[in-house]
């Protein structure tokens, strides 16, 4: 069975570097730009391109934006998502309009801003330059117009469709996507299992990348037929 995972804003396949050697048969995606899509359409739009990747039954790992766009995978086709893994997001993905202001009027500071809320508090500075880097490779057009399509973004009514296995993974001091939004979920489904590692923010998979795997095998047992032969597709 195959594991897709899906990157968030500002960032590349790269966000998955530390679950490379999972004993799963891996897909890492690199998001696509799409500029000439309208914000309130663009989850829809990456969805769409992501079910493609999908030729079987997947388990869906997405980070952030991913994990919205995870969740209308499931919501379009739910047939083709095995299991849902939502990392650091939230049926809502509300985003400080001061942010998107900067984008606008100080893209450079807004990118560092990102690099650093994306942390948690107490950061490894050779992550946060790591994290900078990336992001700086990216366009700050890019990133305001995903940014904006998260600010629009609202799974609440419909995520209900999706009736298969559904966990969510969170990093215990994510600013960007803070607890009080991830725990949204529980008000679609209340039984969700949600696994909260403490020492992480946003970018959890990076700053905690053992506990975090051993959480995604921790989960795999819990999912019917999702472990299998490894293989890896770029």
């Amino acid at each position: 069975m195959p594991w897709l995972f899906i990157h968030g804003v500002g960032s590349t396949s790269q966000t998955w570097s530390k679950q490379h050697r999972l004993p799963f048969a891996l897909q890492f995606c690199d998001l696509p730009s799409r500029p000439q899509i309208l914000p309130n359409h663009l989850i829809v739009s990456l969805a769409e391109w992501c079910l493609d990747l999908v030729s079987e039954p997947a388990v869906v790992v997405g980070h952030s934006m991913g994990g919205a766009i995870a969740q209308i995978m499931a919501i379009l086709n739910p047939n083709a998502v095995k299991a849902l893994i939502l990392v650091g997001t939230g049926p809502r993905l509300p985003v400080n309009p001061d942010l998107l202001e900067q984008l606008v009027k100080n893209p450079e500071q807004a990118v560092e801003n990102i690099a650093r809320w994306s942390l948690a508090r107490h950061y490894d500075s050779a992550l946060y330059e790591a994290s900078l880097a990336v992001l700086q490779k990216i366009s700050a057009d890019r990133i305001l117009h995903e940014l904006t399509a998260c600010s629009l973004f609202d799974s609440r009514s419909l995520l209900s469709r999706y009736t298969g296995p559904l966990f969510l993974i969170r990093g215990a001091e994510d600013r960007m996507t803070p607890q009080v939004l991830s725990d949204e979920f529980l008000s679609i489904r209340p039984n969700m299992p949600i696994y909260t590692i403490p020492h992480s923010g946003h970018m959890v998979m990076l700053e905690q990348p053992e506990l975090f795997n051993q959480t995604l095998l921790t989960i795999a047992e819990q999912i019917p037929g999702a472990t299998g032969k490894p293989r890896e597709r770029q």
